[in-house]
């Protein structure tokens, strides 16, 4: 008879009691800006200069002085001596007095004195009798960008937990910052258990189970923002186990167990952690369907996370426990907060042995014909993956839901890895 749990934790008292008893905390590190795209900013970036540092025009064209051109027309031109060029990036040493202009370029920075700019194609420039006539009149500081417009010293430019986007990188490197202080990566350990696994695919024809879950459960770590550290398939041997959980706990800030929760009528991971000190497991039975064999435990301040053997209750039970804690460390909130609404097109009904359980619904969001977001509900066993495969969102549905009725408007989560590939945010639908 296989081992269960004698009574059920509600997730929330799980969560608690672990987040009570460990003491991994945030930490930080220095990487190059160039480097920093994805990672979570750690501090605050706030501005050491004005951009634009000095006025400068927004359009190709020519700099004067607006009182000798406030009365021009096409009928009435007004012809000015040009009597120099702006280059970019360089301060020009024209002073403009009446009557001549200076070309500019966008971007360029004024000569002292100009108060706007005339777009060139406003006017007819002659370059050999270095002329220009000015066919239009417009506002004094028209096209002429201020000190400060785009941003101003001393102006908070980032904020703390912004997760760096590629513009984003763009502002420390304008204000000469050479590395960024972002959050650490957490270390996430992963110990697949059981006699049955194995790495090889030719051995599946011999009786042997592949190790999928392991590495579906790293590439889940990584996705949402720390590094997986995936230790080789451990058997069902308490000796081993508590080998491979004294490795993690020396290698990494988080441990993350897969099957072994329910071999035969012993809980030979929870046994495994138990010997090896306090406090030990704190939790292993919780209100989660699927997944109820999931499991928290602590061991030298660090968290343990016991995930079952078939696919849904594992990536269940990483939804809830593993990704708040990755997610804390990365001084982000626990969950993610990519929430959309959808339509359900079919009814759900949750199992009715697990009323009062938390259940996570996997379903494929589709677009209807008229643009709105409908949400297919997909079910099937636990051990099934292609429940998984067919799904790209979920719904958290709380322990007093047990229906979703046909038409009814819910809320969407999205699981990075889960509802799509890393870097291809956007065609996921």
């Amino acid at each position: 008879m296989p081992w269960r749990p004698v009574s059920y934790t509600s997730i929330r008292t799980a969560q608690k009691k672990l987040l009570q008893s460990i003491k991994v905390k945030p930490s930080f590190e220095s990487v190059p800006v160039q480097e920093s795209y994805g990672r979570v900013l750690h501090d605050n970036i706030v501005s050491n200069l004005n951009i634009p540092s000095k006025k400068s025009s927004h359009m190709d064209g020519f700099a004067v002085l607006y009182d000798d051109v406030r009365q021009t027309n096409h009928s009435n031109p007004i012809t000015l001596k040009v009597v120099g060029e702006v280059r970019l990036g360089k301060t020009s040493d024209e002073l403009l007095h009446h009557g001549i202009a200076v070309r500019i370029p966008t971007g360029g920075n004024l000569p002292s004195r100009a108060d706007t700019i005339i777009p060139i194609e406003f006017t007819k420039f002659d370059p050999l009798k270095k002329i220009v006539k000015i066919l239009t009149s417009f506002p004094k500081g028209s096209f002429i960008s201020n000190v400060g417009e785009d941003i101003k010293k001393n102006t908070t430019l980032l904020k703390k937990g912004n997760i760096l986007r590629s513009q984003d990188l763009s502002l420390p490197l304008m204000m000469g910052f050479k590395k960024l202080r972002v959050f650490k990566k957490p270390r996430v350990a992963i110990i697949p258990t059981g006699s049955e696994l194995t790495n090889d695919s030719d051995q599946v024809k011999h009786g042997k189970i592949l190790n999928t879950n392991g590495q579906i459960i790293s590439m889940l770590v990584e996705a949402v923002g720390a590094k997986s550290l995936a230790l080789d398939i451990t058997p069902d041997s308490i000796k081993q186990i508590q080998s491979k959980i004294k490795f993690g706990l020396h290698q990494s800030d988080i441990i993350i167990t897969i099957g072994g929760s329910s071999v035969g009528d012993h809980d030979i991971i929870g046994e495994s952690i138990n010997s090896l000190g306090m406090p030990g497991v704190i939790a292993h039975g919780v209100k989660l369907d699927r997944g109820r064999v999931s499991g928290v435990a602590v061991l030298e301040n660090k968290p343990i996370i016991i995930l079952p053997g078939p696919i849904q209750g594992a990536v269940n039970g990483f939804i809830v426990f593993v990704q708040p804690i990755i997610r804390s460390l990365l001084g982000l909130p626990p969950f993610d907060r990519t929430i959309m609404s959808a339509e359900f097109i079919e009814e759900w009904q949750a199992r009715k042995k697990f009323k009062d359980f938390v259940k996570i619904v996997y379903v494929r969001l589709l677009l209807s014909t008229t643009g709105n977001l409908m949400a297919l509900p997909i079910t099937g066993e636990t051990a099934n993956i292609t429940v998984l495969t067919r799904s790209n969102g979920y719904v958290l549905v709380p322990e007093s839901i047990m229906r979703i009725n046909k038409g009814e408007i819910v809320r969407i989560n999205l699981l990075p890895g889960l509802s799509l590939s890393s870097g291809n945010p956007v065609d996921f639908i």
